[in-house]
């Protein structure tokens, strides 16, 4: 299963549908979220990690 599919399933079982993709970044609610691969080993990690993309943050602040 790709990255892209595992952060998928993540945002559809935390119940949330309105979200979309832009490439590879997650777009929820206007944030964006660049799509990492975990290694964390946590029994219960579903091997994906979502993080606040910083780069379009930036951009706002200017």
């Amino acid at each position: 299963m790709t990255l892209k599919a595992r952060a998928q399933e993540k945002v559809e079982r935390a119940g949330i549908s309105n979200y979309s993709f832009d490439h590879d970044v997650l777009v929820m609610c206007g944030v964006r979220y660049t799509i990492e691969a975990c290694e964390c080993g946590e029994p219960d990690c579903d091997g994906v990690r979502l993080r606040k993309n910083a780069t379009a943050i930036g951009r706002i602040l200017q």
